[in-house]
């Protein structure tokens, strides 16, 4: 239904002309108000459809004829007609007929309602009106505006969605139903899209030009090849049959950076490296204290400059779409080595990784290798080594078959030469078990007749892909390190791109099953420890650690063992008369609870000496349990190194199990940081919004020291994840929800089931904690933060504005978690140090009028190092505060540490306080971890 209207409107009222039917066929003329005026248009919009049932437009219920409006939701059963404000506002001036002194409004119904009406039931209004405009204004428009009385627009501010198509407001918030001229818009920022009411964290998108969160275009859609799914543009495989999306459907798209526009297969900006959704508009806060406003933006010349200073917010991606783009993005990379190979004629010989002694050897100097899985005498001379290409490789097996990357990948393929990285191959033998998983490493599933091939691996939580020839290191036209079985080059390649990672093939010597498992995966892990360390070690409960690997093996997780390392100090000799080896890694294949029995079938990675005791291949317990089960468990043989063995035995010979968490859709994100050095170092702020109820696998990642030569030593890490407070002036963090150990690793991690809110991460480490003259002439040691969900999630990185930060969530860390010790009433102290690589040390004073001047003495301690570069420290903790007085990190992790603590403490009254209190006071460098804090 529409209607012709003019914008010339009297108030009070209005006089209207009409010709009307009476016997003398003179015309009266009638007077009526502008509310019987609109009644009547009203009236004559509902002739046609009075006698039938409707629906309601707004909920769609079916009403009874009789009503005019609807019996739910109180919706009238038609469109109201504007009000004179509405009219005055909304509608053009137009000319009936050249008439210039009275305007004309025709009602134009739907077509059932067309003979409703005729020429005399126009209603004709004189001229004048309340919008009276200046003598000489002309209209811009004289055609006749029509407006359409059934559609309803929603407003993009608060959502109210039943504002009529002839408002230019919103009825409820007054926001224009457009957005006003550049010029007239407002320079604040606009609201965020993630909203907290009660507890509930909801993300809205509210696309806004002048807002510094922008989301990517969602409008373009491709159509799936395979099943013809529409999916949007943002998909890498479709959402029915997960078919990748073909480079054909691809479109380039613009860097939301540096606005370069980018060939659709790359995942990153070919000029500025930023992701290819970032989801917000680059902006870095000037923080400078020469800068006339801290609102002041400006834009940083790299990524390393950008990092600690802007806003960055980016939803979760699953895994696997993270996997195909990434991998698009490598091969095109590949073809065009392939085809600039073939240009020329010549076959890829890798320059980075060269064919020289500085790729097999940590120290070039070196000259020879030690045969490990041989015999610990043989060595192999470096002038014996040749770098040698499939086709000239000698293979023991002697198969006539084509060398091929692979033809259905087995554990049995895996065989270790004389390197000794067991670590590396027990992890690799896990991944064979399921086929898919190795493919996913090897990108290039075919034989390269220029020797070009990629290999994806994540290196300290990030995905690398690593560009190899198809040079091996042989002798005697033998290969030395891994062997290529059935003619599979897999293997190889794969020990190849790890060797070119960590800079030479030595780098690779000894590890744990959990560093190749992540460095495979990039999936989480967790390693179970089945021998206590120590007086300061968690006690192991044998009964827990079973459940937990027979829930593992439900969950169809990766697992691996570790063979007399650790604490443990047997010898040699007594791992050798069971068929076993110490210091050496194991796949764990199945675990079964059978008839009663525990047992853990394991593999060697070398392929041979397997284990001698219960339940080995002649083991009369076989007898013990009946034929099918027999028959069903009985291992391959003892000449491909699998067996099976008693759980009590595993927790006797082993020192640790490590499990990899490979769960099939989920989603990740992964966030690079820096450690502060100290107090007055940058500090990234990293929140968490969850949406739903999800299962978040969290881990923490240095920089590997593996390949440094033992010139880089180990932080000790540890995660916090606290809620979001409600007063950030208050209180920097809200409540600990949940944290990991505090070790000296290359990774850590925590697990959680997170409920709907905001969370805060707080990636920690201190044992690099000290004071700089320049900071800006100092490399602060980096950090990777990696998130696995089950649901999609937001990570929010900005710059840190909350300078007590790390000193609240250490106090909430240690008063929740460490053992309570009451010094005197209403002082009480708080320590972390089972398990904690050092000590955290909290006191809180609750006295109402009294001070507490505390002395603490560390100084017999050994092998750690404090954050205040001090271990005797004086302090004075007002009343009702909290203080941090210690952070003790172990320092060397080869060699034990031990901790002494001696406490001297007296209260004193605030007039009593020392005259020379300025010896007491804090270093900028360590008041953001040491300063008192408000009890909350």
């Amino acid at each position: 239904m529409f209607i012709q209207a003019s914008t010339r409107v009297y108030e009070h009222k209005i006089k209207m002309s009409r010709p009307t039917a009476i016997a003398t066929g003179e015309e009266k003329t009638n007077t009526l108000s502008t509310d019987e005026i609109y009644g009547r248009i009203a009236g004559q919009a509902i002739i046609a459809t009075s006698a039938a049932e409707w629906s309601c437009k707004r909920c769609t219920l079916i009403n009874q004829p009789t009503v005019s409006s609807c019996s739910v939701c109180r919706a009238p059963r038609h469109s109201r007609l504007p009000t004179l404000s509405d009219v005055d506002t909304c509608v053009e001036n137009s000319s009936v007929i050249g008439t210039t002194d009275k305007q004309i409004i025709d009602l134009t119904l739907s077509d059932d309602n067309k003979n409703a009406t005729s020429e005399s039931d126009k209603i004709e209004l004189p001229s004048k009106s309340l919008n009276t405009k200046p003598k000489g204004s002309t209209s811009s428009d004289d055609s006749a505006h029509l407006i359409n009385v059934d559609e309803e627009w929603k407003c993009k501010h608060c959502t109210f969605n039943c504002n009529p198509d002839w408002e230019k407001s919103c009825q409820i918030c007054k926001k224009p139903k457009t957005s006003p001229p550049n010029s007239q818009r407002s320079s604040i920022s606009p609201p965020s899209p993630i909203a907290i009411v009660n507890g509930n964290v909801s993300y809205t998108h509210r696309p806004n030009d002048q807002s510094p969160i922008q989301h990517p275009p969602s409008q373009s859609t491709w159509n799936c090849s395979k099943c013809t799914f529409t999916n949007t543009a943002e998909k890498s495989v479709c959402s029915m049959c997960l078919n990748p999306r073909s480079l054909s459907d691809l479109t380039a798209w613009t860097c939301d950076y540096c606005t370069v526009i980018n060939n659709p297969v790359h995942n990153n900006c070919t000029v500025c490296c930023m992701p290819r959704h970032l989801g917000y508009k680059s902006q870095v806060a000037n923080v400078s204290p020469s800068s006339p406003s801290n609102n002041h933006l400006k834009q940083a010349s790299s990524p390393a400059d950008r990092a600690p200073f802007e806003l960055l917010r980016q939803e979760s991606s699953l895994v696997e779409d993270i996997r195909i783009v990434e991998e698009k993005e490598a091969s095109e990379l590949r073809q065009k080595i392939i085809q600039h190979c073939k240009s020329t004629g010549d076959t890829f010989v890798d320059d980075s990784f060269p064919l020289a002694p500085k790729s097999l050897f940590l120290d070039q100097k070196k000259q020879y290798f030690v045969q490990e899985t041989q015999s610990p005498n043989t060595k192999l001379s470096v002038s014996n080594i040749q770098w040698l290409r499939p086709q000239n490789i000698v293979v023991p097996d002697g198969l006539r078959i084509p060398w091929v990357v692979y033809r259905t990948p087995m554990p049995e393929d895996i065989s270790q030469g004389i390197l000794g990285n067991c670590w590396f191959f027990s992890a690799l033998a896990v991944l064979a078990e399921r086929c898919h998983l190795v493919e996913h490493i090897v990108i290039s599933k075919e034989m390269c007749k220029e020797g070009v091939y990629q290999v994806r691996l994540c290196k300290d939580g990030l995905w690398k892909t690593i560009l190899i020839d198809d040079y091996l290191p042989c002798n005697s036209k033998n290969l030395i390190f891994a062997q290529a079985r059935r003619r599979q080059l897999w293997v190889p390649f794969i020990e190849k791109a790890m060797a070119k990672l960590y800079g030479s093939y030595e780098a690779l010597v000894a590890g744990k099953c959990i560093e190749g498992l992540a460095t495979l995966t990039g999936a989480p892990c967790e390693s179970i420890p089945l021998q206590a360390e120590g007086t300061r070690g968690e006690e192991i409960c044998a009964d827990l650690i079973w459940a937990k690997l027979m829930s593992c093996r439900d969950l169809n997780f990766l697992m691996g063992a570790s063979c007399g390392g650790g604490n443990m100090n047997a010898k040699e000799e007594d791992f050798a008369q069971v068929g076993l080896r110490s210091k050496h890694s194991y796949s764990i294949l199945d675990i079964q609870d059978l008839e009663g029995n525990k047992l853990v079938r394991l593999r060697n990675p070398w392929g041979r000496y397997s284990w001698k005791g219960a339940w080995s291949d002649g083991s009369p317990k076989w007898k013990d349990i009946s034929e099918a089960s027999r028959n069903k468990l009985l291992s391959f043989g003892e000449e491909h190194g699998v067996f099976w063995m008693e759980f009590s035995d595993l927790m006797r010979y082993f020192d640790s199990i490590d499990v990899c968490k490979i769960r099939p859709g989920w989603e990740e994100r992964r966030i690079q940081g820096a450690f502060p050095i100290n107090g007055t170092s940058p500090l990234k702020l990293i929140k968490l919004s969850i949406f739903h109820t999800t299962e978040v696998e969290l881990g923490l990642f240095q920089e590997s020291s593996r390949g440094t030569n033992g010139n880089k030593f180990l932080l000790d890490l540890c995660i916090e994840v606290l809620k979001e407070t409600q007063n950030a002036q208050l209180v920097s963090v809200g409540k600990l929800v949940v944290h990991s150990s505090r070790q000296l690793r290359g990774f850590v991690g925590c697990h959680h089931m997170f409920s709907p809110g905001e969370y805060i991460l707080v990636p920690l480490a201190f044992n690099q904690w000290r004071k700089v003259p320049d900071l800006s002439k100092v490399s602060h040691p980096s950090y990777v933060l990696t998130v696995h969900s089950s649901k999609k999630l937001m990570v929010t990185e900005n710059i840190c504005d909350r300078p007590n930060l790390l000193c609240d969530a250490l106090i909430q860390l240690a008063v929740t978690k460490g053992s309570r010790e009451e010094l005197r009433p209403g002082v009480t102290a708080y320590s972390l140090m089972k398990g904690w690589a050092g000590c955290i040390f909290v006191v809180e004073n609750c006295l109402e009028s009294k001070f507490i001047h505390l002395t603490t003495d560390c100084t017999n301690s050994m092998n750690i190092v404090s954050t205040r570069e001090t271990l005797t420290t004086m302090d004075i903790i007002p009343p009702f505060h909290r203080q941090v007085i210690l952070i003790l990190s172990h320092l060397e992790r080869t060699l034990p540490y031990h901790l002494s603590r001696k406490l001297i403490h007296r209260p004193i009254s605030s007039h009593e306080r020392p005259q020379r209190l300025n010896d007491l006071e804090l270093s900028p460098e360590s008041a953001s971890l040491h300063i008192a804090r408000p009890y909350v």
